[in-house]
This record gives C-alpha cells, structure tokens and sequence, in this order.
C-alpha cells in the first residue's frame, strides 16, 4: 500500500528537486525533509536563501543540495538533474515551482515583457521536466512508478484577470504541458499540476487590494504555503493513480465573487 503523509519517514530514500520557490518551496523542502526524502533545490538569484533551507533540510539528519542553474537554458537545465544524479544515484520527483509574477499592462506591454514570462513559467519547467523525465525512465521503479512531475500552474490560466497577459498565457502552456507529459510518460512517470490563488499577501499589497481578493474568494481567506504542500505530499507518496490532473488550490476563487 503507497505510504500516506501520516507516516512519519513515507519518503524515505526518495530524492526530490525542487526548482525555486523561496517560500512556499522553502516550506516544502522542510516538509520532505521531516519526511526522511533527500532534497535538491535550484536557484538562480536566491543563492542566500536556498542555501539556508538546504540547512535547514540537512539539519533534519537528511541530505540536501542546492544547484545553481538558469533553467531557461536546456543545457543548465540538463546539468542542474545530472548533478543530483551524480550526488544521490536517482531522481524520484521533481517539483517545478520557480517562477516569475509581474504586472505587464497592456498600454506599456513589451516584446520583452513576453519573452521573459514565457521564458521563467513556460520553457524552465519545460526544460527541467524533459531532463528529469529521461533520467527517470532509465531507473528502477517503485511500485512500478519510476518518477513524478508536480508543476506548479495558476487558477487564472483558465480564468484570466487584467493585466498579466504575457504570465497568464506562460501558465496556460504549462497546463498544456502537464497533460501531454502526463500522456508521454505514462504509465511509469506520474504528473500533475497544482493551481494556487494568491499564497501569502505579497510585498506592497495594499489593505484594499487584500481586500479585493478576499471579496473574490469564497472560503474569504488566503491560502498558506501548507495548503499548496500537503496536496503535493499527497500526490508525492499518497497515491499511484493520478495523472494528467490539475487541482485548484484557491479558496474556491475560480467560481467568482464570495456570497
């Protein structure tokens, strides 16, 4: 029976990568760890604190990597998954949370502007998930699964708001991907996707802007990187049976306005 997340120790001698993701991977990277799976993490600019949650995940009695790597380009993206190979002889699940969120109107929108949005959300986790899905397919399996992707989306892509053109159209082609690498990979590579609402009021949100999006969220609350990661455990040691899904976490954002 696949362990669930109530066993301490369900991911043990399992290895996971997680690209970015400072704070909500941060919190996931600790949640692996407490879990007894080894943890790589990627970074581009966020050295420093990386770097501090692979202390934190080695302060666990378990151990950690921090990989720096440009995952927009193959070849860093290739390099960054041989150098956990090399390290811990496995790769078992990857977790593509980097990302990049920008406010691009459409009367100041740039080519630029484009080309970095699809660049972060679109081709980084594209790179990264084909690089760790041919190392995958070459180990042993466990319980007749060799590997799992767990891509990190947004509700909007399938509701888009104003304003994020570039990004919301970046999140669409990573749902798209999510379904045709659950299709390519299937039945020894698993893969899903996660679509947050807001996690965590950002810096430089303003009182009414928080309040906006609590008007537009039924459950009137935000979500908590603990939302996001208890799903991705789940789907990370709790089940051999899905695939090709994509779950909203979102406080019920996607149905409209709070009664």
């Amino acid at each position: 029976m696949p362990a669930t997340t109530s066993q301490a120790g369900g991911l043990r001698d399992h290895v996971v990568l997680i690209t970015g993701g400072r704070r909500v991977g941060g919190d996931l990277a600790i949640r692996l760890a407490q879990r007894g799976a080894t943890v790589a993490m990627t970074y581009f600019t966020s050295r420093a604190a990386i770097e501090q949650t692979i202390a934190t995940v080695e302060a666990q009695g378990v151990p950690g990597l921090a990989v720096a790597a440009d995952l927009t380009r193959s070849e860093q993206a290739q390099d960054a998954v041989r150098q956990v190979i090399d390290r811990f002889g496995r790769l078992d699940a990857l977790v593509n949370m980097a990302s990049l969120y920008r406010r691009t109107p459409l009367a100041t929108l740039s080519a630029r502007d484009f080309e970095e949005m699809i660049a972060a959300n679109l081709a980084a986790p594209y790179h990264a998930a084909v690089a760790a899905a041919r190392w995958m397919l070459e180990q042993p399996g466990r319980d007749g699964i060799k590997g799992r992707i767990v891509n990190l989306g947004d509700w909007a892509s399938e509701r888009p708001y104003k304003d994020y053109l570039p990004y919301l159209i970046a999140k669409g082609g990573l749902t798209t991907m999510t379904l045709a690498l659950a299709r390519e990979l299937a039945p020894h590579i698993l893969v899903a996707m996660i679509q947050p609402a807001m996690i965590d009021p950002p810096a430089g949100l303003t009182p009414d802007e928080l309040e906006t999006v609590l008007a537009q969220t039924p459950l009137r609350r935000i979500g908590s990187p603990g939302d996001v990661n208890r799903l991705i455990l789940y789907l990370l040691e709790g089940t051999n049976f899905v695939t090709g899904a994509c779950f909203r976490v979102d406080g019920g954002r996607f149905l409209g306005e709070a009664p």
